[in-house]
């Protein structure tokens, strides 16, 4: 089985529906929350100017009951119409003015003088004598009426009430007939009351409709169901008929007004969730027929066709799961292309792709069916192989590999040759997680890599040991640079032409708190792989400037890794440092290697410029080891170059060193920069270096790397003439 089988994308399916059903539902919600809202908006409209109408149909009867209460006060509360009605020509008085005036006064239609035994002086309607009497008339309510009229003081309020009589519904209002001011000498048999009453005809239901804004009104003896209605009351409390009148529903007519676009934006909204249901389905079918599809695109790399990393670990995830409790054992093997960036950095990315897709077939082509091939990024692979206990194989995975991939390609014309780097990592029954089986793998393949090219290596339980050993060491490095823990020691470096001490170099020096001592060559690649360089570099500045103050005069060179030369910050830091310490940029040398030079040069130039403009030396350390041009050595424009201690060695025993001596310096002479030659051991050594034309010597020679304190023994402390001390 060479390439695993992603899950079904029946979750994607099942997410689409529960999506479109989850959105309909909220739709639909919504439709009922806009729909119950139009309801409450309608009702709530209705319900409002039903209210009006009701307080409207109140101000009515309660003006009715104001303007009559007013006429009857008016006229009771006269001092002629007091004495007019105590005469005993009394009786053409009342007739001519309150009598004759029910025939066509506005006001009231009947007025009614009744004496203190409750008969009546004058009792007229619409300009005629009632002939009835009037406990008939007007019935029981009425002699309520005049009881209460004569319990009211001169200045109270006129009682006004409805009363039923036998021409209809009439409002009356009556009132004992008084002076303005109280008569002491009156009787009681002299009260007399005047009643003034107005019936509510159509006309006055009319008038009433007309002024108050109330539609249709009628007077009926009970309220109608489909109708608002209003009490009429007696003076006793008991309704003696109803005022209705139908409800505006000015909410429901709203409505109406927009039903039709309602209606219609309600089949636009049903379209619209059929239609989000049929894309849903649409939907679900199209991941259906595509879900292969996209899986294969998630899990496979673009360019090869191969797995990629997510598809290797679904893989390993499914093998383990199937092999889980059986004998099968997982093999991964993680492939590293020897050469392959020297192709791309001769022939370019196009034809890098075109031998990562030949060596894909390759793999295809060597390795058996069942074997599943992954392209992780990069030049990099991976085969995973499931083993069972009866399996048998002529030649090991590694060893088909290596043979497929030592033979040359041909691509575009051009023959080329590649190797692989192969770590090896196993699973047996699947007792081992994916995650620790790619770490195992790994650390195999560095340690191909470090064998050289074309190596296959297995991963051993040793290995751990080492890895164990460099993370214990890494964390008792981290303890040390803490507490500022690295000591610095120095070399001197003298003048060639006089012997006398003109600078001197800084060497960062380390022991562990168990008292171990290690080398710059353990740990200083060990504080760039963890990350510590930064700290570590700056601890070491610090230092070097604290204690090359107390130094006039010396120059201080300081190594940089090129880890931290990549870092942006790493000038300002250089320069905080130098302020903080007060100390002279210019007697500073930053010394660099050529590595950085040559892997991103863009970054060395724009720290090296930082540098020099703050005042700083530059010197390119180990000159004549690496592979800087002459173009290189122009563009960065060092102060100074010390020539790589190999080739002073080399003066001992190769009779053609010297004269690759003299040429390294005399290229640097050419480019007039100053060149110092380090690791001098021997007298013979010095010499040969001086007439090379190097201005500066630094070796054993003339002093081991020593403590600032040794230092200042041997060439400050006591006598002055020390620091012209003579090599």
């Amino acid at each position: 089985m060479r390439h695993s089988q992603q899950p079904s994308s029946r979750l994607n399916q099942w997410s689409v529906a529960l999506v479109a059903i989850v959105f309909i539902l909220v739709t639909a919600v919504l439709a009922g929350l806009v729909a119950r809202s139009i309801d409450i908006i309608t009702t709530t409209s209705n319900a409002i100017d039903d209210d009006r109408a009701r307080h409207a149909a109140g101000g009515a009867l309660q003006s009715l009951r104001k303007q009559l209460a007013a006429t009857v006060r008016d006229n009771a509360y006269w001092d002629d119409a007091y004495r007019q009605v105590n005469l005993d020509t009394r009786l053409d008085w009342l007739i001519d003015n309150w009598a004759s005036t029910t025939a066509d006064y506005p006001l009231y239609d009947t007025a009614l003088v009744i004496d203190s035994t409750n008969k009546p002086v004058i009792a007229y309607r619409n300009g005629e004598a009632i002939q009835a009497p009037l406990s008939d008339f007007f019935g029981k309510a009425f002699d309520g009426m005049l009881a209460q009229a004569r319990k009211s003081d001169y200045g109270t309020d006129v009682p006004v009430h409805f009363i039923r009589s036998d021409a209809g519904v009439a409002l009356i209002g009556a009132a004992v007939i008084t002076p303005s001011a109280t008569d002491e000498s009156a009787r009681p048999e002299n009260h007399y009351v005047l009643a003034f009453a107005k019936h509510v005809t159509p006309d006055v239901v009319a008038e009433i409709s007309g002024s108050f804004n109330i539609a249709q009104l009628s007077l009926d003896p009970g309220p109608l169901q489909t109708k608002l209605s209003a009490p009429l009351q007696d003076v006793d409390g008991n309704t003696v008929a109803y005022i209705n009148w139908p409800s505006q529903t000015p909410g429901t007519k709203s409505y109406r007004e927009v039903e039709s676009t309602i209606n219609a934006a309600a089949v636009i909204f049903v379209i619209f969730l059929l239609s989000i249901g049929a894309v849903g389905l649409f939907t679900i079918n199209s991941l259906k027929t595509s879900g292969m599809r996209s899986r294969h695109r998630a899990s496979h790399d673009a360019l090869t066709g191969l797995l990629n990393r997510s598809g290797l670990l679904e893989t390993m995830a499914a093998i383990r799961k199937m092999h889980g409790s059986g004998n099968a054992s997982l093999r991964l093997h993680f492939i590293d292309l020897d050469g392959f960036k020297g192709v791309n950095d001769a022939w370019g990315h196009g034809v890098g792709d075109e031998l990562i897709v030949a060596v894909a077939g390759r793999l295809r082509d060597a390795l058996s069916a069942d074997a599943m091939i992954a392209r992780l990024g990069g030049d990099e692979f991976a085969v995973v192989t499931v083993e069972t206990s009866d399996a048998q194989a002529a030649r090991s995975i590694g060893q088909q590999i290596q043979a497929a991939l030592e033979r040359v390609f041909e691509i575009g014309g051009r023959t080329i040759g590649i190797g692989a780097s192969i770590g090896v990592a196993l699973s047996r029954a699947g007792t081992i997680e994916s995650d620790e089986l790619i770490r195992r793998a790994d650390i195999a393949l560095y340690r191909a890599k470090d064998l050289g090219r074309g190596i296959t290596v297995e991963f051993e339980e040793s290995f751990d040991v080492d890895t164990r050993r460099l993370a214990k060491l890494e964390d008792a490095l981290r303890k040390t640079l803490s507490n500022e823990g690295i000591d610095v020691a120095f070399q001197p470096l003298i003048q060639a032409g006089t012997g006398t001490m003109c600078g001197v170099e800084a060497l960062a020096r380390w022991t562990s708190g168990e008292g171990v001592r290690f080398g710059p060559d353990v740990f200083i690649p060990l504080a760039e792989r963890s990350g510590l360089i930064d700290i570590l570099g700056l601890q070491v500045l610090t230092k070097s400037l604290e204690a090359a103050r107390q130094w006039p005069g010396i120059g201080l060179s300081v190594n940089v890794s090129p880890v931290q030369l990549k870092n942006p910050n790493f000038t300002q830091s250089v320069v905080d440092a130098l302020k903080a310490a007060d100390f002279d940029p210019q007697r500073l040398c930053i010394e660099v290697t050529e590595g950085l030079l040559i892997s991103d040069p863009e970054q060395a130039q724009r720290a090296i410029e930082g540098l020099k403009a703050a005042g700083i030396k530059i010197a390119l350390d180990d000159f004549g080891s690496g592979f800087a041009s002459i173009g290189t050595l122009r563009r960065f424009g060092f102060d100074r170059m010390k020539v790589d201690r190999s080739l002073i060695v080399a003066l001992d025993h190769d009779e053609n060193a010297g004269a690759i001596l003299q040429a390294t310096i005399a290229l640097a002479n050419a480019l007039q920069i100053p060149v110092t030659a380090e690791g001098i051991e021997t007298e013979q050594q010095a010499l040969a270096v001086k007439l090379s034309g190097c201005d500066e010597l630094q070796g054993y020679l003339f002093s081991k790397p020593i403590s600032a304190e040794a230092l200042n023994a041997l060439y400050f402390e006591g006598n002055t003439a020390k620091s012209e001390r003579r090599a």
